[in-house]
Protein backbone atom coordinates (compact mmCIF):
# COMPACT_ATOMS: atom_id res chain seq x y z
CA UNK A 1 0.00 0.00 0.00
CA UNK A 2 1.51 3.22 -1.13
CA UNK A 3 1.88 5.56 1.68
CA UNK A 4 0.66 8.41 -0.13
CA UNK A 5 -2.62 6.75 0.47
CA UNK A 6 -2.32 7.79 4.01
CA UNK A 7 -1.80 11.35 4.14
CA UNK A 8 -4.36 12.69 6.32
CA UNK A 9 -5.95 16.67 6.26
CA UNK A 10 -3.65 18.21 8.39
CA UNK A 11 -3.52 22.35 9.37
CA UNK A 12 -2.30 22.21 12.88
CA UNK A 13 0.82 23.94 12.54
CA UNK A 14 4.26 22.79 14.65
CA UNK A 15 3.77 26.28 17.02
CA UNK A 16 0.41 25.13 18.01
CA UNK A 17 1.60 22.13 19.96
CA UNK A 18 5.27 23.26 20.76
CA UNK A 19 8.67 22.61 20.04
CA UNK A 20 10.40 23.42 23.23
CA UNK A 21 14.10 23.35 24.80
CA UNK A 22 15.13 21.19 28.13
CA UNK A 23 16.26 24.04 30.58
CA UNK A 24 20.16 24.50 30.66
CA UNK A 25 20.68 23.73 26.77
CA UNK A 26 22.47 25.30 24.05
CA UNK A 27 20.34 27.49 21.48
CA UNK A 28 18.69 24.94 19.21
CA UNK A 29 19.31 24.21 16.16
CA UNK A 30 16.51 23.91 13.76
CA UNK A 31 17.12 26.33 10.50
CA UNK A 32 17.08 25.07 7.24
CA UNK A 33 19.94 22.82 5.84
CA UNK A 34 21.20 22.00 9.47
CA UNK A 35 20.75 18.11 8.23
CA UNK A 36 22.71 18.29 5.85
CA UNK A 37 25.23 16.46 7.71
CA UNK A 38 23.42 13.37 8.58
CA UNK A 39 23.00 12.45 4.62
CA UNK A 40 24.92 8.99 4.83
CA UNK A 41 25.71 9.42 8.36
CA UNK A 42 26.76 6.05 10.71
CA UNK A 43 23.62 4.74 12.84
CA UNK A 44 24.30 3.84 16.23
CA UNK A 45 20.39 2.31 17.38
CA UNK A 46 20.19 1.19 21.16
CA UNK A 47 16.94 -0.68 22.11
CA UNK A 48 15.35 -2.34 25.11
CA UNK A 49 12.81 -3.80 26.49
CA UNK A 50 9.33 -2.35 28.45
CA UNK A 51 11.13 1.01 29.86
CA UNK A 52 8.44 2.96 28.34
CA UNK A 53 9.06 6.64 29.35
CA UNK A 54 10.32 5.67 32.42
CA UNK A 55 12.59 7.48 32.65
CA UNK A 56 14.16 11.19 34.05
CA UNK A 57 13.99 12.65 30.88
CA UNK A 58 10.63 12.18 30.21
CA UNK A 59 9.23 12.88 34.10
CA UNK A 60 10.44 10.05 36.36
CA UNK A 61 12.61 12.26 39.11
CA UNK A 62 13.30 8.85 40.91
CA UNK A 63 15.14 6.72 38.61
CA UNK A 64 18.80 7.09 37.47
CA UNK A 65 19.24 7.53 34.33
CA UNK A 66 22.07 10.20 33.57
CA UNK A 67 23.43 9.02 30.60
CA UNK A 68 19.79 8.85 28.69
CA UNK A 69 18.87 12.24 30.14
CA UNK A 70 22.38 13.31 28.85
CA UNK A 71 21.82 11.93 25.75
CA UNK A 72 17.96 13.73 25.05
CA UNK A 73 19.74 17.07 26.51
CA UNK A 74 22.17 17.03 24.03
CA UNK A 75 20.05 15.56 21.58
CA UNK A 76 15.94 15.82 20.62
CA UNK A 77 13.60 14.11 22.13
CA UNK A 78 9.87 13.15 21.25
CA UNK A 79 7.14 13.39 23.45
CA UNK A 80 4.42 11.89 22.21
CA UNK A 81 6.02 8.68 20.26
CA UNK A 82 3.91 5.98 20.25
CA UNK A 83 4.09 2.18 19.74
CA UNK A 84 1.49 0.16 17.27
CA UNK A 85 1.54 -2.22 19.95
CA UNK A 86 1.95 -2.98 23.91
CA UNK A 87 4.14 -5.96 23.03
CA UNK A 88 7.72 -6.86 21.62
CA UNK A 89 8.06 -8.30 18.73
CA UNK A 90 5.08 -6.67 16.59
CA UNK A 91 6.41 -3.39 18.02
CA UNK A 92 9.45 -3.85 17.33
CA UNK A 93 8.50 -4.96 13.86
CA UNK A 94 5.96 -1.60 13.29
CA UNK A 95 9.36 0.90 13.74
CA UNK A 96 12.20 -1.70 11.83
CA UNK A 97 9.59 -1.89 8.64
CA UNK A 98 7.69 1.43 9.01
CA UNK A 99 4.48 -0.75 8.41
CA UNK A 100 1.65 -1.72 10.98
CA UNK A 101 1.63 -5.19 12.18
CA UNK A 102 -1.64 -5.98 10.67
CA UNK A 103 0.32 -5.06 6.80
CA UNK A 104 4.01 -6.72 7.86
CA UNK A 105 2.59 -10.35 9.45
CA UNK A 106 3.86 -9.92 12.58
CA UNK A 107 1.03 -9.67 14.41
CA UNK A 108 2.30 -11.28 18.10
CA UNK A 109 5.12 -12.77 19.50
CA UNK A 110 7.76 -14.55 17.66
CA UNK A 111 8.81 -16.85 20.03
CA UNK A 112 7.59 -20.18 20.83
CA UNK A 113 4.72 -21.27 21.62
CA UNK A 114 2.93 -18.13 19.66
CA UNK A 115 5.19 -18.28 16.55
CA UNK A 116 4.48 -15.20 14.64
CA UNK A 117 6.70 -13.84 11.55
CA UNK A 118 7.43 -11.41 9.31
CA UNK A 119 5.62 -11.87 5.73
CA UNK A 120 8.40 -13.31 3.54
CA UNK A 121 8.26 -10.10 1.24
CA UNK A 122 8.83 -7.51 4.10
CA UNK A 123 11.41 -5.18 4.43
CA UNK A 124 13.39 -4.59 7.33
CA UNK A 125 15.57 -1.44 8.22
CA UNK A 126 19.12 -3.66 8.12
CA UNK A 127 17.89 -4.60 4.88
CA UNK A 128 17.20 -1.49 3.15
CA UNK A 129 20.61 0.41 4.67
CA UNK A 130 22.69 -2.82 3.40
CA UNK A 131 21.22 -2.42 0.22
CA UNK A 132 21.98 1.45 0.14
CA UNK A 133 25.84 0.20 0.99
CA UNK A 134 25.51 0.38 4.73
CA UNK A 135 27.81 -2.27 6.69
CA UNK A 136 24.54 -3.56 8.91
CA UNK A 137 25.58 -5.28 12.59
CA UNK A 138 23.67 -6.58 14.86
CA UNK A 139 24.90 -6.98 18.80
CA UNK A 140 22.59 -8.39 21.31
CA UNK A 141 18.68 -8.81 21.24
CA UNK A 142 16.41 -8.49 17.91
CA UNK A 143 13.42 -10.27 18.53
CA UNK A 144 11.55 -9.89 15.55
CA UNK A 145 12.83 -13.04 14.34
CA UNK A 146 13.36 -16.35 16.15
CA UNK A 147 14.90 -17.88 12.74
CA UNK A 148 18.63 -16.79 11.47
CA UNK A 149 19.02 -12.71 12.01
CA UNK A 150 21.02 -12.52 8.85
CA UNK A 151 17.80 -12.89 7.43
CA UNK A 152 16.88 -9.59 8.21
CA UNK A 153 19.72 -8.00 6.84
CA UNK A 154 22.35 -8.11 8.84
CA UNK A 155 26.03 -8.33 7.36
CA UNK A 156 27.13 -9.04 10.64
CA UNK A 157 25.56 -10.74 13.87
CA UNK A 158 28.05 -10.79 16.90
CA UNK A 159 26.14 -11.66 19.82
CA UNK A 160 22.81 -13.47 20.77
CA UNK A 161 23.35 -14.51 23.86
CA UNK A 162 21.96 -11.42 25.18
CA UNK A 163 24.05 -10.90 28.61
CA UNK A 164 24.45 -6.89 28.91
CA UNK A 165 27.88 -7.25 29.88
CA UNK A 166 28.97 -8.94 26.56
CA UNK A 167 27.08 -6.81 24.44
CA UNK A 168 28.75 -3.36 25.52
CA UNK A 169 31.77 -5.42 25.35
CA UNK A 170 31.37 -6.33 21.56
CA UNK A 171 29.85 -2.54 20.99
CA UNK A 172 32.73 -0.70 22.40
CA UNK A 173 34.95 -2.73 20.32
CA UNK A 174 33.06 -2.45 17.23
CA UNK A 175 32.83 1.37 17.63
CA UNK A 176 36.60 2.40 18.71
CA UNK A 177 37.51 0.04 15.85
CA UNK A 178 35.66 2.62 13.20
CA UNK A 179 37.28 4.93 11.17
CA UNK A 180 36.43 8.27 10.22
CA UNK A 181 36.46 7.25 6.61
CA UNK A 182 35.10 3.98 6.56
CA UNK A 183 32.28 2.94 4.51
CA UNK A 184 28.93 4.29 6.62
CA UNK A 185 27.39 1.78 9.38
CA UNK A 186 24.63 0.67 10.78
CA UNK A 187 24.59 -0.88 14.34
CA UNK A 188 22.15 -2.30 16.50
CA UNK A 189 22.36 -3.09 19.87
CA UNK A 190 20.01 -4.68 21.70
CA UNK A 191 19.35 -5.47 25.02
CA UNK A 192 17.19 -7.41 27.38
CA UNK A 193 17.20 -5.11 29.60
CA UNK A 194 14.82 -4.15 31.21
CA UNK A 195 12.86 -7.26 30.76
CA UNK A 196 11.63 -9.40 33.78
CA UNK A 197 13.19 -11.26 35.85
CA UNK A 198 14.70 -7.89 38.11
CA UNK A 199 18.22 -9.62 38.95
CA UNK A 200 20.18 -6.73 39.44
CA UNK A 201 18.76 -5.23 42.75
CA UNK A 202 17.09 -2.23 44.26
CA UNK A 203 17.44 1.22 43.86
CA UNK A 204 15.23 3.61 45.92
CA UNK A 205 17.98 5.90 46.43
CA UNK A 206 15.87 8.60 45.17
CA UNK A 207 12.07 7.10 46.24
CA UNK A 208 10.06 4.67 43.95
CA UNK A 209 7.74 6.52 41.31
CA UNK A 210 4.37 4.36 41.93
CA UNK A 211 1.80 5.26 39.12
CA UNK A 212 -1.68 6.15 39.55
CA UNK A 213 -2.89 2.76 37.86
CA UNK A 214 -1.21 0.89 40.85
CA UNK A 215 -1.75 0.78 44.25
CA UNK A 216 0.99 1.79 46.58
CA UNK A 217 1.69 -1.63 48.40
CA UNK A 218 4.68 -3.08 49.80
CA UNK A 219 4.84 -5.76 47.21
CA UNK A 220 4.41 -3.00 44.06
CA UNK A 221 6.79 -0.73 45.97
CA UNK A 222 9.64 -3.48 46.38
CA UNK A 223 9.01 -5.07 42.58
CA UNK A 224 8.94 -1.30 41.52
CA UNK A 225 12.32 -0.55 43.39
CA UNK A 226 13.76 -3.39 41.49
CA UNK A 227 12.69 -1.91 38.02
CA UNK A 228 14.51 1.03 38.98
CA UNK A 229 17.71 -1.08 39.73
CA UNK A 230 17.27 -2.69 36.18
CA UNK A 231 16.71 0.99 34.68
CA UNK A 232 20.04 2.29 36.31
CA UNK A 233 22.35 -0.56 35.33
CA UNK A 234 20.91 -0.25 31.94
CA UNK A 235 21.50 3.04 31.59
CA UNK A 236 25.11 2.58 33.15
CA UNK A 237 25.81 -0.06 29.64
CA UNK A 238 24.32 2.99 27.49
CA UNK A 239 26.80 4.71 28.92
CA UNK A 240 29.44 3.20 28.47
CA UNK A 241 28.75 2.69 24.64
CA UNK A 242 28.34 6.41 24.03
CA UNK A 243 31.71 6.98 26.01
CA UNK A 244 33.14 4.43 23.20
CA UNK A 245 31.87 6.37 20.50
CA UNK A 246 32.77 9.72 21.80
CA UNK A 247 36.67 8.02 21.93
CA UNK A 248 35.91 6.85 18.05
CA UNK A 249 37.03 9.08 14.88
CA UNK A 250 33.46 7.98 13.45
CA UNK A 251 31.78 9.93 16.50
CA UNK A 252 31.13 13.39 14.40
CA UNK A 253 29.60 11.50 11.54
CA UNK A 254 27.51 9.39 14.05
CA UNK A 255 23.45 9.58 14.28
CA UNK A 256 22.38 7.63 17.57
CA UNK A 257 18.88 6.88 18.45
CA UNK A 258 17.99 5.59 21.54
CA UNK A 259 14.26 3.55 21.84
CA UNK A 260 11.86 1.12 23.17
CA UNK A 261 8.95 -1.34 22.16
CA UNK A 262 5.87 -0.48 24.10
CA UNK A 263 5.24 0.27 28.20
CA UNK A 264 6.20 -1.13 31.33
CA UNK A 265 6.02 -4.39 32.37
CA UNK A 266 3.21 -3.44 35.21
CA UNK A 267 -0.84 -4.32 34.53
CA UNK A 268 -2.22 -1.06 33.35
CA UNK A 269 1.02 -1.06 31.14
CA UNK A 270 2.48 -3.33 28.77
CA UNK A 271 -0.30 -5.43 27.11
CA UNK A 272 -2.95 -2.72 26.67
CA UNK A 273 -3.31 0.02 24.90
CA UNK A 274 -3.85 2.23 27.38
CA UNK A 275 -1.63 5.34 27.17
CA UNK A 276 1.03 3.83 29.55
CA UNK A 277 1.04 0.60 27.42
CA UNK A 278 2.07 2.12 24.23
CA UNK A 279 4.24 5.20 25.46
CA UNK A 280 7.36 5.19 23.92
CA UNK A 281 10.69 6.79 23.79
CA UNK A 282 12.79 8.13 21.10
CA UNK A 283 15.78 10.20 21.05
CA UNK A 284 17.96 11.06 18.19
CA UNK A 285 20.98 13.24 18.25
CA UNK A 286 24.26 14.03 16.09
CA UNK A 287 26.52 16.56 16.21
CA UNK A 288 26.64 19.90 14.44
CA UNK A 289 22.89 18.99 13.16
CA UNK A 290 19.87 19.31 13.75
CA UNK A 291 19.85 16.89 15.94
CA UNK A 292 21.05 18.61 18.84
CA UNK A 293 20.26 21.08 21.42
CA UNK A 294 17.96 19.66 23.83
CA UNK A 295 14.77 20.45 21.76
CA UNK A 296 11.43 18.59 22.49
CA UNK A 297 9.10 18.12 20.46
CA UNK A 298 5.46 17.78 21.29
CA UNK A 299 3.57 16.43 18.54
CA UNK A 300 2.23 13.00 17.59
CA UNK A 301 4.77 10.29 16.45
CA UNK A 302 3.97 6.89 15.72
CA UNK A 303 6.08 4.35 15.47
CA UNK A 304 6.07 3.19 12.31
CA UNK A 305 6.96 6.75 11.36
CA UNK A 306 11.00 6.52 12.86
CA UNK A 307 11.63 4.49 9.74
CA UNK A 308 10.41 7.07 7.00
CA UNK A 309 12.36 9.88 9.51
CA UNK A 310 15.49 7.48 9.83
CA UNK A 311 16.20 7.05 5.88
CA UNK A 312 14.70 10.98 5.28
CA UNK A 313 17.52 11.86 7.69
CA UNK A 314 20.17 9.87 5.96
CA UNK A 315 19.22 10.66 2.26
CA UNK A 316 18.35 6.84 2.01
CA UNK A 317 14.82 6.47 -0.57
CA UNK A 318 12.18 5.87 1.41
CA UNK A 319 10.21 2.58 -0.03
CA UNK A 320 6.75 3.26 -1.52
CA UNK A 321 4.94 0.63 0.62
CA UNK A 322 5.89 2.42 4.42
CA UNK A 323 2.75 3.26 5.93
CA UNK A 324 5.01 5.96 8.08
CA UNK A 325 5.71 9.48 7.41
CA UNK A 326 8.72 11.40 7.81
CA UNK A 327 9.45 13.90 10.55
CA UNK A 328 12.50 15.45 8.48
CA UNK A 329 11.32 18.79 7.95
CA UNK A 330 9.63 19.31 11.55
CA UNK A 331 13.16 18.21 12.67
CA UNK A 332 14.44 20.90 10.54
CA UNK A 333 11.92 23.94 11.05
CA UNK A 334 11.03 23.65 7.60
CA UNK A 335 7.95 22.12 7.75
CA UNK A 336 4.39 23.84 9.94
CA UNK A 337 2.06 21.38 9.35
CA UNK A 338 2.03 18.23 11.14
CA UNK A 339 2.63 14.98 9.63
CA UNK A 340 -0.31 13.26 11.27
CA UNK A 341 -3.40 14.35 13.69
CA UNK A 342 -4.43 10.72 14.97
CA UNK A 343 -2.14 7.46 15.76
CA UNK A 344 -3.55 3.97 15.62
CA UNK A 345 -2.29 0.97 17.39
CA UNK A 346 -3.37 -2.92 17.54
CA UNK A 347 -2.87 -5.58 20.03
CA UNK A 348 -3.95 -9.23 19.51
CA UNK A 349 -3.71 -11.42 22.38
CA UNK A 350 -1.93 -14.36 23.96
CA UNK A 351 -1.25 -15.91 27.24
CA UNK A 352 -4.85 -14.96 28.53
CA UNK A 353 -5.12 -11.89 28.17
CA UNK A 354 -8.36 -11.76 26.86
CA UNK A 355 -7.65 -8.02 25.35
CA UNK A 356 -7.45 -8.11 21.31
CA UNK A 357 -8.23 -4.63 20.18
CA UNK A 358 -7.58 -1.47 18.00
CA UNK A 359 -7.26 1.86 19.18
CA UNK A 360 -6.89 5.40 17.70
CA UNK A 361 -5.34 7.99 19.54
CA UNK A 362 -5.90 12.16 18.79
CA UNK A 363 -4.44 14.69 20.72
CA UNK A 364 -6.91 14.90 23.07
CA UNK A 365 -8.98 11.90 22.51
CA UNK A 366 -8.62 8.04 22.64
CA UNK A 367 -11.07 5.16 21.28
CA UNK A 368 -10.24 2.17 21.60
CA UNK A 369 -12.31 -0.82 20.15
CA UNK A 370 -12.46 -4.88 21.48
CA UNK A 371 -13.09 -7.63 19.85
CA UNK A 372 -13.46 -10.31 22.58
CA UNK A 373 -14.73 -10.51 25.65
CA UNK A 374 -13.55 -9.57 28.78
CA UNK A 375 -14.18 -7.43 31.85
CA UNK A 376 -13.02 -4.04 33.18
CA UNK A 377 -9.76 -4.02 35.50
CA UNK A 378 -10.24 -2.08 38.85
CA UNK A 379 -7.55 0.45 38.91
CA UNK A 380 -5.83 1.12 40.58
CA UNK A 381 -4.74 -2.41 41.05
CA UNK A 382 -3.66 -4.29 44.31
CA UNK A 383 -2.35 -7.26 41.62
CA UNK A 384 1.48 -8.27 42.83
CA UNK A 385 3.52 -7.22 39.42
CA UNK A 386 5.61 -10.58 39.16
CA UNK A 387 2.45 -12.68 39.60
CA UNK A 388 0.71 -11.04 36.92
CA UNK A 389 3.53 -11.54 34.63
CA UNK A 390 3.81 -14.92 35.10
CA UNK A 391 0.50 -15.63 35.23
CA UNK A 392 -0.24 -17.23 38.03
CA UNK A 393 -2.56 -14.22 39.35
CA UNK A 394 -4.74 -11.34 37.45
CA UNK A 395 -6.35 -7.93 38.69
CA UNK A 396 -9.31 -7.86 39.83
CA UNK A 397 -12.58 -7.11 37.64
CA UNK A 398 -15.59 -5.72 37.77
CA UNK A 399 -19.08 -8.08 37.10
CA UNK A 400 -20.49 -7.69 33.69
CA UNK A 401 -18.94 -7.39 29.96
CA UNK A 402 -16.43 -4.76 29.29
CA UNK A 403 -17.72 -2.36 26.54
CA UNK A 404 -17.21 -3.40 22.91
CA UNK A 405 -15.87 0.50 22.70
CA UNK A 406 -14.38 2.60 24.99
CA UNK A 407 -13.69 6.09 25.14
CA UNK A 408 -11.40 8.93 27.14
CA UNK A 409 -10.73 12.54 27.50
CA UNK A 410 -7.43 12.17 27.78
CA UNK A 411 -7.30 16.24 28.62
CA UNK A 412 -9.76 15.82 31.71
CA UNK A 413 -9.11 12.23 32.27
CA UNK A 414 -5.49 11.37 31.48
CA UNK A 415 -5.82 8.11 33.38
CA UNK A 416 -8.31 7.04 31.60
CA UNK A 417 -10.40 5.89 34.69
CA UNK A 418 -14.13 7.84 32.92
CA UNK A 419 -15.50 5.99 29.63
CA UNK A 420 -17.06 8.61 27.98
CA UNK A 421 -18.58 6.25 24.91
CA UNK A 422 -22.11 5.67 26.50
CA UNK A 423 -23.10 9.07 26.59
CA UNK A 424 -24.89 10.95 24.37
CA UNK A 425 -22.89 13.76 23.98
CA UNK A 426 -20.27 12.17 22.95
CA UNK A 427 -22.14 9.94 20.34
CA UNK A 428 -20.66 11.82 17.40
CA UNK A 429 -17.17 11.75 18.51
CA UNK A 430 -17.24 8.02 19.01
CA UNK A 431 -19.10 7.37 15.50
CA UNK A 432 -16.11 9.81 13.80
CA UNK A 433 -13.52 7.95 15.73
CA UNK A 434 -14.79 4.99 15.13
CA UNK A 435 -14.90 5.63 11.54
CA UNK A 436 -11.84 6.82 11.27
CA UNK A 437 -10.39 3.40 13.33
CA UNK A 438 -12.16 1.19 10.62
CA UNK A 439 -10.34 2.76 7.66
CA UNK A 440 -7.15 2.24 9.10
CA UNK A 441 -8.18 -1.46 9.39
CA UNK A 442 -9.21 -1.31 6.05
CA UNK A 443 -6.39 0.05 4.41
CA UNK A 444 -3.77 -1.98 6.86
CA UNK A 445 -5.93 -5.07 5.84
CA UNK A 446 -6.66 -6.02 9.38
CA UNK A 447 -7.55 -9.69 9.19
CA UNK A 448 -9.64 -9.36 12.07
CA UNK A 449 -12.26 -7.89 9.53
CA UNK A 450 -12.95 -11.26 8.01
CA UNK A 451 -13.18 -13.21 11.47
CA UNK A 452 -11.21 -14.20 14.25
CA UNK A 453 -7.66 -14.34 14.22
CA UNK A 454 -6.02 -18.11 13.06
CA UNK A 455 -3.06 -18.33 14.97
CA UNK A 456 0.66 -20.19 14.00
CA UNK A 457 -0.64 -22.65 16.81
CA UNK A 458 -3.96 -22.75 15.07
CA UNK A 459 -2.38 -23.51 11.63
CA UNK A 460 -0.18 -26.38 12.89
CA UNK A 461 -3.31 -28.34 14.59
CA UNK A 462 -4.94 -28.07 11.44
CA UNK A 463 -2.34 -29.30 9.05
CA UNK A 464 -2.02 -32.44 11.26
CA UNK A 465 -5.78 -32.98 10.96
CA UNK A 466 -5.44 -32.92 7.61
CA UNK A 467 -2.50 -35.18 7.67
CA UNK A 468 -4.66 -37.25 9.68
CA UNK A 469 -7.87 -37.65 7.04
CA UNK A 470 -5.48 -38.12 4.42
CA UNK A 471 -3.69 -41.26 6.14
CA UNK A 472 -7.26 -42.92 6.85
CA UNK A 473 -8.43 -42.29 3.18
CA UNK A 474 -5.97 -44.56 1.85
Amino acid sequence: MNRREFLNRSGITVAALGVSRMPGTGKAQAESGALSKSRGANVLLITCHDIGRHLGCYGVDSVHTANIDALAAGGIRFQNYFSTDCVCSPSRGGFLTGRYPQSNGLMGLTHKPWGRSLNADERHLAVILRDAGYETTLIGLQHVTSGDPHELGYNNVLSQNHKAEETVKLARKFLRNKGKADNPFYLEVGFFEVHRPFTVGEDAEKGVFVPKYLQDTPEIREDLARFQGTIRFFDRCVGEILDALKQSPAAEKTLVVFTSDHGIPYPGAKWSLFEPGIENPLIMSQPKTALQGGKVYHQLMSNVDFLPTLLDLLGVAIPDNLQGYSFKEVVAGTKSDLPRREIFAQRTSHALRDNTSRAIRTDRYKLIRYFEPGRVIEFPTDAVPQRVAGHTERPKRKSGQRPVVQLFDLKDDPHERKDLAALPEYAEMVRDLSNRLWQWMERVGDPILKGPLVTPYYRQAIQDYHRFRRQTQR
